[in-house]
């Protein structure tokens, strides 16, 4: 139950910082327990859909994968988010030809010297020396994939992903999403490109409600989550007390305190809710403001025109001159997601947080001016406007030796049942599922008077 105490305090048990889908899973499992408090007009955090004169599209790339059966049935018993199966299709360009995503298991599709280069190169790392561990992002590319191969694709992605030296990044972290599968795959994948291989994500989801819904795009999933939780919108956190277990938000102009008597999941950014909380030592604190993180560009350009097919779902760009990291095409998602005259094309852009943004004037005509090289915009279309959105963070970054600083500060939050969540809160690289299934068992745990935090610390 949450009431208003007469010392103008809102209490509450289970106070949620941020309705994300992390945050949104916990309160769901917590029931009249949970109150959650979001900054924005809308639940959704990162998971957010847009739209404009009929064009409907996603703030960045977003589509569900399960990690573990028990949260896919979790997630498909909630009415309302319309999901449907939608296996995707990913393709990466290189300078050796265009394979079929993963890269490492379509190598036939390149041009035969490189690929032969690539598995000999493999090969080699393979039947290599047991070393010592990797010292950082650019070795463990190495020691995994091999020269010839991470020279073709996983240093120039990787640097354009980052904006980074590969070589200033930590060894690990990254790898949910990054893995050399056994060599007979790879020569498989080497000698019929077209061999049947199912990646991490294969059986994908997305929502596609029918036609004339309100609402379509990602966003229906966070929607459907929030449906009978207490999510208190438009709450802006300025000060978390752990002594008196206060946390304090500014509202429609007033300053408002709540009360939580058993803990506080906090899905904020972990740099945020270091500055914010009361019960952690400066030395920590400002260890934590030197955090790195990259935000995400999206720039959609709506098309007047013949909806593109072949393109896949979408294509990683390792030409370090083309601006975007991957074009992505939500029609294939929801075919219903634009007009039936005309598609949204997204590219996706990363940059470094703590540089100034580009002019959106500037790279609106890069994103325009790439597409069309790279064969995108073909003849017969017309893009009739642009827009820009900015996620930020979007990326976490991690560097050698922070590993065991946010081993601490998390820690240390818990000690003080301040209990960090989600991709943000606990400085992690997940998936919307991994965080969802964070969500449901810090929940759980709570209900079941469990240990305080009983989920993973890391990303499976």
């Amino acid at each position: 139950m949450n009431d208003v105490m007469d010392s103008g305090f809102v209490e509450c048990d289970v106070l949620i910082l941020g309705a994300g889908l992390g945050g949104l899973a916990a309160a769901r499992a917590l029931g009249a327990r949970a109150l959650v408090l979001e900054r924005e007009s809308r639940p959704g955090g990162l998971v957010r859909s847009e739209e404009h004169n009929d064009y409907i599209f996603d703030h960045t790339l977003h589509i569900l994968y399960f990690p573990d059966k028990a949260t896919e049935a979790r997630v498909m018993a909630i009415d309302g988010h319309h999901l449907a199966a939608c296996p995707p299709e990913a393709w990466v360009e290189t300078h050796a030809g265009i394979a079929r995503f993963p890269i490492q298991l379509h190598l036939g599709s390149l041009e035969a010297t490189t690929a032969a280069e690539c598995i000999r190169g493999i090969e080699a790392e393979e039947q290599a020396p047991v070393q010592a561990a990797p010292a950082n992002f650019e070795d463990m590319l190495l020691r995994t994939f091999g020269k010839p191969f991470c020279e073709l694709f996983f240093h120039p992605y990787n640097r354009k992903m980052w904006k980074r030296p590969l070589d200033t990044l930590a060894p690990s972290g990254f790898q949910w999403n990054i893995a050399r599968p056994e060599m007979a795959a790879i020569k498989r994948g080497f000698e019929n490109p077209d061999a049947e291989y199912r990646a991490y994500n294969a059986d994908g989801w997305y929502p596609q409600p029918p036609a004339g819904a309100p609402l379509r795009g990602i966003e229906l999933l966070a929607h459907a989550l929030a449906r009978g939780v207490d999510v208190r919108l438009g709450h802006d956190v300025t000060a978390i007390d752990t002594s008196r277990r206060t946390v304090t938000v500014k509202h429609a102009g007033r300053t408002q305190t709540y009360l939580y008597r058993t803990a506080c999941i906090s899905t904020l950014p972990l740099p945020q809710v270091a500055a914010l909380c009361t019960g952690l030592p400066a030395a920590m604190k400002e260890a934590c403001r030197k955090l790195a993180w990259n935000r995400v560009v999206t720039v959609a350009l709506f098309v007047k025109g013949p909806r593109p097919v072949g393109t896949g779902h979408w294509r990683y760009y390792t030409d370090e001159t083309i601006v975007f990291n991957r074009l992505i095409w939500p029609h294939l998602f929801d075919p219903l997601s634009a007009p039936e005259d005309g598609w949204v094309l997204l590219a996706e852009i990363t940059e470094r947080a703590e540089d100034a943004p580009t002019p959106e004037a500037a790279i609106v005509a890069r994103v325009l001016d790439d597409a069309t090289r790279v064969g995108a915009l073909p003849a017969g279309n017309t893009v009739v406007e642009t827009r820009l959105l900015t996620l930020n963070p979007g990326y976490v970054v991690f560097r050698p030796g922070e590993e065991s600083l946010i081993r601490d500060v998390l820690a240390c939050l818990r000690e003080q049942d301040i209990l960090p969540l989600g991709r943000y809160g606990r400085w992690e690289y997940s998936s919307m599922a991994q965080v969802m299934r964070d969500g449901f068992a810090q929940g759980d745990a709570l209900v079941n008077a469990g240990a305080p935090d009983a989920t993973r610390e890391t990303a499976g």
